[in-house]
């Protein structure tokens, strides 16, 4: 987070844990790896305030939860913009199981909106879950390339948000 994903090699990232760069390499471990590891350990931080976050939901129906919901998480991504914004930059570099481990936990991150989806009788649940954690991550760039606020980044997905709230949005 001090100097940036670019400036930091394996050299760094040995000496800050007390290992000589060779360790590390015999660890097979690439500096994207790394980063994986601290992005699954971000995740991981989110999933377990789940209980905190969904106390402050606001909102009837799904769509209005999800906004609440949304905003949340927004607001805690923000607070670690520089590793946030790199995993997404560079989260295509990192071996397959890292990926496998952070989409469980983006599914655990949607389970609440599921929930809410299905409490509101909406079908493809997972298909729409996809459709906003995509979106979710287009309102987060606002964040990154314009320092928006949470509320800023949903408002730059809300109208494509609405679309997969409406119930024939799919069709067979």
């Amino acid at each position: 987070m001090e100097v940036g994903y670019d400036a930091v090699g394996m050299r760094d990232i040995a000496r800050a844990v007390g290992k000589q760069p060779p360790q590390l390499y015999r660890l097979q471990l690439t500096k994207s790896d790394i980063l994986a590891e601290i992005i699954i350990e971000l995740n991981q931080e989110q999933i377990d305030v789940l209980p905190v976050l969904l106390a402050t939901v606001e909102g009837g129906n799904a769509f209005e939860r999800t906004c609440s919901y949304l905003v949340g998480l927004y607001a805690s991504d923000i607070a670690y913009k520089p590793i946030r914004s790199i995993g997404a930059a560079f989260g295509w570099t990192w071996q397959a199981p890292y990926e496998d481990a952070v989409i469980a936990q983006v599914m655990q991150l949607l389970a609440p909106v599921a929930d809410w989806l299905r409490r509101d009788g909406f079908d493809e649940i997972e298909s729409r879950c996809y459709g906003i954690w995509s979106l979710y991550y287009v309102g987060y760039r606002r964040a990154v390339m314009r320092s928006a606020s949470a509320r800023e980044c949903l408002d730059e997905i809300l109208g494509p948000l609405r679309l997969l709230f409406q119930k024939n949005a799919y069709t067979k």
